[in-house]
């Protein structure tokens, strides 16, 4: 057999994967003296590295006496290619330390590839000298890898740089590049490449097009999209799942859902494949779900179950959230029972959502099960439980569960510590609120703005209003938010003119108050009997911020001049408040009736609360005591006989923490 017909087969060897016949291949060009041949070797460790048996590879690369550049691109990308890049860039610095070649293109391009999957920025530099060295920006593939290796390292400064040297871009350098800006979240910068890109003429395809729509979708730019949506149609490429499935989530994201939804019944004159039809499913479930179109939502999924169509992580995700959004508990179980029937109730995405909604659902024993099933307990879980927790009042759970994030060394973000925070504001002590402030300080929290505003309503509901402003006065940016905590807290702990002070700093400082931070700043001005500085802030609410006064609203003020005995004008408010008058609002002024000794009153206001609450035996007490209080014993007595064939008054309960 003729040399060549040796190397033809080794070839061929290496194609069908027929590793004992290249085996014996070996063995005869070793009987035959041609392993000295370099051209022979690299054959058969190209036939190797074919077969990922890269230690033959390698005993036949040690063992050459003579090695030239194609030797070394073939081991180096053998071991790129297998999932050895380290291996590959080691056995490239020897070859630049032997000074045994010069690379080419291809192996500049091999080693880049390798850099890109280690995330080797030094080494990616490296070659890039050695690039503009030799001169080689025309090599529009090898620039290419350049790219790649600079946006995977997560460098687009010198992405940008490297995509600038090429002499002539090509699709595929569009596209690295705008994967990078894609990955990083930069859509602006997105958008302004793939402008660049169409005017040089360079026709968009499969893989700008959803970047683009994702690009419009994130910064709501229906007129752009729209006009990417005509150029896809013209293009031929509205048939692409990925396409398609991206138009209607820029449609979704836009608040477009009667053009999603046009889009979407036309995907069945498109034939997509099957992953490709649930592509296009999900995105229109996902449209329904982030619209709050719930009902659409479960049609659609009922469409799908029914359909036989395999679903995913994505569909049962969105499932799950319409299940959250409704407060189904029976939808939840079936939906979970899916997850369990197609393995995904363990998956971390799943099992974090349906944490979440065994917590929202009341079902928090449950939750805690499922969660310790959980083998990836990640961030969004424990999120989820701890958050959930806080929000229907099992703070001494949140707390023993951030305890247990601490203990194992997890990443707490200020989401978490945020809902911590809450949870600490509703326990009896400090202890552990003052824990989880220094915990923030050493992790740099303190400055996060919501974290702070957590903190000051923590010390604000504990009584230590001190710690709550010197928090405040050491924040220099300041959000409405703030302002309005401070306010509150200051009004709940006997600072009403702070508060009032703060408020009118808050104004001068030009940001707009709202709906709570006026409730706080009159709940002040009533606690500190605050007339005149009540009644211009109640009349600017309309004039001046825009804000249409509520009942809590008129409660405070009707109860400011109760207070200060201006019954008449407090009458004359009632009368013409929007509302109708509760309970709340007749005992203010009941209360204040005592303060004043107005007992020609009482009685107005007590038919006034019998005809509204006649069923509520708390009414019958306060009037009683009222009575009793004022001396008025024989109504005292009517009211306490009526009273025991409506209901007794219960006992109070309180509790304290103790230390130890």
């Amino acid at each position: 057999m003729l040399l060549s017909q040796f190397l033809v087969s080794l070839r061929h060897c290496g194609r069908i994967q027929a590793f004992q016949h290249g085996k014996s291949l070996h063995s005869h060009l070793i009987k035959l003296g041609f392993l000295n041949n370099v051209f022979v070797c690299n054959n058969l460790i190209a036939m190797y590295v074919g077969f990922a048996f890269l230690n033959d590879a390698n005993k036949l690369f040690d063992g050459m006496l003579e090695r030239n550049e194609v030797t070394w691109t073939t081991m180096i990308s053998g071991y790129t290619n297998n999932g050895k890049a380290d291996t590959g860039i080691k056995l490239y610095t020897e070859m630049v330390d032997s000074k045994a070649e010069v690379a080419n293109s291809f192996l500049y391009s091999i080693v880049l590839k390798s850099c890109a999957s280690l995330g080797n920025l030094q080494m990616g530099r490296f070659i890039h000298g050695r690039i503009s060295y030799r001169r080689l920006e025309f090599d529009t593939v090898l620039m290419n890898s350049l790219i790649d290796m600079y946006v995977k390292c997560g460098n687009l400064k010198d992405a940008q740089k490297a995509f600038c040297d090429i002499s002539v871009p090509n699709s595929t350098s569009f596209n690295i590049l705008i994967s990078g800006y894609n990955k990083e979240g930069y859509m602006e910068e997105m958008i302004g490449i793939i402008c660049t890109m169409h005017q040089k003429g360079i026709k968009l395809d499969d893989f700008t097009f959803p970047c683009a729509l994702k690009a419009c979708s994130s910064l709501s730019l229906l007129a752009i999209g729209k006009l990417i949506h005509c150029y896809i149609v013209k293009s031929g490429f509205i048939c692409s799942c990925f396409t398609f499935s991206s138009l209607i989530d820029m449609y979704s994201n836009c608040r477009q859902m009667i053009e999603a939804v046009k889009l979407f019944n036309q995907y069945a004159d498109c034939k997509l494949s099957t992953s490709g039809s649930l592509a296009v499913l999900n995105s229109m479930l996902s449209g329904y779900v982030d619209n709050e179109q719930n009902v659409s939502a479960i049609n659609l999924i009922s469409q799908i179950h029914s359909s036989g169509m395999q679903t995913d992580c994505y569909t049962l995700s969105n499932a799950l959230k319409v299940c959250i959004n409704l407060n189904n508990l029976r939808l939840g179980h079936q939906v979970h029972a899916l997850a369990v029937i197609n393995g995904y109730e363990l998956d971390y995405i799943i099992g974090s959502i349906l944490v979440d909604f065994y917590v929202k659902s009341g079902r928090v024993s449950y939750a805690l099960w499922l969660f310790q099933r959980l083998p990836i307990k990640d961030i969004i879980a424990w999120s989820c439980l701890i958050s959930g927790c806080a929000k229907i009042g099992l703070n001494s759970l949140a707390f023993a569960l951030y305890r247990d994030m601490i203990r194992l060394g997890l990443q707490v973000d200020h989401f978490i510590i945020s809902s911590v925070i809450r949870a600490c504001s509703s326990l009896a002590g400090l202890t552990s609120g003052k824990q989880v402030h220094a915990f923030c300080i050493k992790s740099g929290y303190e400055i996060e703005e919501v974290i702070v505003t957590s903190l000051v309503d923590m010390y604000s509901k504990c009584g230590e209003i001190e710690d709550g402003l010197a928090l405040f006065n050491h924040i220099s940016e300041r959000d409405s938010v703030l302002w309005t905590g401070i306010i509150v807290g200051c009004g709940r702990n006997g600072r009403e003119k702070e508060a009032l002070m703060v408020f009118k700093d808050m104004i001068k400082s030009g940001f707009k108050p709202n709906e709570v931070t006026l409730l706080g700043v009159l709940s002040a001005c009533k606690h500190a009997g605050l007339v005149d500085e009540g009644l211009t802030i109640f009349k600017s609410m309309e004039t001046e911020h825009g804000i249409e006064p509520s009942l809590e609203h008129y409660y405070c003020i009707i109860g400011l001049l109760g207070q200060a005995g201006f019954f008449e004008e407090a009458e004359e408010l009632i009368n013409v408040m929007p509302f109708e008058a509760n309970t709340i609002v007749w005992r203010s002024l009941l209360v204040a009736c005592v303060t004043h000794k107005r007992t020609e009153m009482v009685d107005l206001i007590a038919k006034r609360l019998l005809a509204t609450s006649a069923d509520d035996p708390s009414v019958y007490v306060t009037l009683s005591n009222v009575y009793a209080t004022m001396g008025m014993w024989e109504n005292s007595s009517k009211l306490r006989a009526t009273m025991k064939e409506v209901g007794l008054k219960e006992a109070g309960q309180s509790w304290i923490q103790t230390t130890g």
